[in-house]
């Protein structure tokens, strides 16, 4: 995790960890969840004894979240407390009933996009996404891995940023990137996309690029994961929270490709005479390709 100031909603941050706790995390966890407006008003020492844990348990709870300590992580509960922007009031956004009218669903999901684009932005660490951009501006190669849904984005990624005239790869074929990662090295980056930060293929790319040197950049969801633990540059979207209609995999795509988008739009305000160049060069070579009426 970022040694800046976590930024975003405490609640959601303790939703997205919910199965990486160890037990007495995990127990604290739920207590915060049930009670979380009471915490606010406890001191370290009462919240161990209530949720029947240890000053330690808090303390390393707290650093897991990605606090500096229980002052910084109770700050945070409090401004959830205050706003009553939790992970229940953004569930109750996405229920879509088979009972309402089609205006209605429009504007449920139109809104379920909207609130996890902005939850997205709550917990994006600005210091991350500098480091990020330096790196890949920097970089000899960038290589863009990625499964499943997360393989798609990891195509629109490098089709984004080759256009800038950075110099990036990607192979769909998993036998293919595995060969392109064991090639990279100390001055490479490994940009590696996995939802859950758990794809073992991924993983093993991210733990194998480190190995030779070369640079981790992660995009997953908000959790200590495998693929964290081998990334130097860890990058969120924010947990995926599942309901009947909404266990999908669009919102997630939706929120990676915005922090893509913001990448590439931060490398193009690095270099915007040379970005614009190769964009136009593109830009042309395309147009050239379609049909004209």
């Amino acid at each position: 995790m970022s040694e800046t100031k976590a930024r975003g909603s405490c609640i959601l941050r303790i939703k997205g960890m919910h199965g990486f706790f160890k037990a007495a995390e995990e127990r604290l966890a739920d207590y915060v969840l049930q009670n979380y407006e009471t915490v606010v008003n406890l001191t370290i020492e009462d919240l161990a004894k209530r949720s029947d844990t240890s000053y330690a348990t808090v303390t390393r709870f707290c650093k897991k979240l990605g606090y500096d300590g229980y002052k910084d992580f109770k700050s945070s509960l409090i401004q959830d407390a205050l706003t009553r922007q939790n992970s229940e009031t953004l569930q109750d956004d996405l229920s879509i009933s088979l009972a309402q009218p089609l205006e209605s669903i429009c504007d449920s999901t139109y809104r379920f996009f909207i609130r996890g684009l902005e939850e997205s932005l709550s917990i994006l660490d600005y210091n991350l996404i500098e480091q990020a951009v330096t790196a890949m501006m920097r970089a000899n190669t960038i290589c863009f891995v990625g499964t499943g849904t997360s393989g798609i984005c990891a195509r629109y990624a490098c089709s984004r940023f080759f256009r800038i005239g950075l110099p990036c790869v990607w192979e769909g074929d998993s036998t293919l990137y595995r060969m392109r990662v064991a090639t990279l090295r100390k001055g490479d980056v490994l940009f590696a996309i996995s939802a859950s930060g758990r794809s073992n293929d991924i993983v093993k790319c991210a733990q194998l690029a480190q190995k030779n040197g070369a640079l981790v950049v992660s995009l997953s969801d908000f959790a200590i994961s495998p693929l964290t633990k081998a990334s130097s540059i860890n990058l969120f979207t924010t947990p995926r929270i599942a309901s009947l209609y909404q266990n999908l995999d669009m919102p997630l795509v939706i929120n990676q490709i915005a922090l893509i988008d913001t990448l590439y739009a931060c490398c193009c305000s690095k270099n915007p005479e040379h970005a614009s160049g190769v964009y136009a060069d593109t830009r042309l070579a395309s147009v050239e390709e379609k049909m004209k009426l």
